[in-house]
């Protein structure tokens, strides 16, 4: 019937300071998360209205011309 090993402290820290910072990190990475899930669904919106409007405009990247040739080159 061993004891099981037990965590001694070499400093003194308030435990409970410790224990709330954990706790607000945890809470802030929930909240950021939140946002960013909240926020990406907006942003999705947005670039589906953008790209609808754009339709009659150019696309900013033009298909490359002559692929083949530079394929045989090498």
């Amino acid at each position: 019937n061993r004891r099981p090993s037990v965590y001694l402290p070499t400093r003194e820290f308030p435990s409970e300071q410790i224990i709330v910072t954990e706790k607000t990190n945890i809470l802030l990475r929930y909240l950021h998360q939140q946002w960013d899930k909240k926020n990406a669904a907006k942003k999705r919106e947005q670039e589906q209205g953008e790209l609808e409007g754009e339709n009659s405009a150019p696309p900013r990247k033009i298909a490359r011309t002559g692929s083949q040739d530079m394929t045989e080159d090498t």
